[in-house]
Formats: structure tokens, C-alpha cells, sequence
């Protein structure tokens, strides 16, 4: 499984991914976490609510269109899922869980100290919270 936001991050953990996957005849579990909150919504109406995620959603969806493409070019089975959860964390490694996942790769910016504790780290809650193994990538294509 790989969760994507579409930073360059999550775009090198989806090509070691990938690679993983071509390798091993594995299939891939590409998953985008929306964090849309009723209480960022202050004075929207219930519908734009739902049409705002509803366009969010659109959105990741073109994102990961563009992922399966590069999969399906290797012949890597590719399924995508889109969730709602204020807690990216917490959706992966429920997603993971429901899906007896083998592996999560995830990206991560490697920051380390206080920067790490004051910013907060979806991999790192990932990490301590999966059930299964987690591979984390470091850093952007452009700093290799």
C-alpha cells in the first residue's frame, strides 16, 4: 500500500512501490486520505460541504488515474482508494488493516528533533501503529 497526497514524497515512495511490485508480481494499494472537517466549514451550508469534497475528491482521482497509468504500463495490478479521515495517520493503517496489507511504503521528509515534534510526522504515526512492515523513503527525486 501506498499513501499519496501527490508531494514529491509520496511520488518516490509510489516508484519504489512500484519497483517492489514488477518485481514480485505484487499488487499495488495506491490510498489518498482527505481531510476535509466540518469544523474548517464555519457558515458553509451542508451541500457546498458535500460538493467541496465531492470536488476533492475529483480531484485525487485524476492524481491516481495518472499512477494506474504507470502501472498498468508494467503490468502491476493497481486498485486506488479515496477516504475521508481527519487523521491521514489513522486511515492508513485502518485501510491497511481492512486490507491485510503486506507492506505500507510511504514518503517522508526526514526531518529529525524538535522540527520532527513540533511539525508533527504521518509516517511516523504510521510506523508506530501499522501491524505490518513500513518502508520509508526519504526525501525528493530532485535532492538524489
Amino acid at each position: 500500500m501506498i499513501p499519496f497526497d501527490g508531494s514529491g514524497y509520496s511520488q518516490k515512495a509510489f516508484d519504489k512501490a512500484l519497483e517492489i511490485a514488477e518485481k514480485f508480481a505484487s499488487k499495488l494499494l495506491v490510498l489518498t486520505v482527505l481531510q476535509s472537517k466540518l469544523s474548517d466549514s464555519a457558515g458553509v451550508s451542508l451541500e457546498r460541504m458535500q460538493e467541496i469534497q465531492d470536488e476533492e475528491k475529483d480531484t485525487a482521482t485524476i492524481m491516481l488515474k495518472k499512477l494506474e497509468s504507470q502501472a498498468n504500463a508494467k503490468n502491476v495490478s493497481f486498485h486506488m482508494e479515496i477516504i475521508h479521515n481527519p487523521s491521514s495517520s489513522d486511515g492508513i493503517v485502518t485501510l491497511a488493516d481492512n486490507n491485510n496489507v503486506d507492506l505500507i511504503v510511504i514518503g517522508s521528509h526526514g526531518r529529525t528533533g524538535f522540527r520532527k515534534i513540533v511539525l508533527g510526522s504521518v509516517a511516523n504515526g504510521v510506523l508506530e501503529h501499522a501491524k505490518c512492515p513500513v518502508l520509508i523513503t526519504k526525501g525528493t527525486d530532485a535532492e538524489n
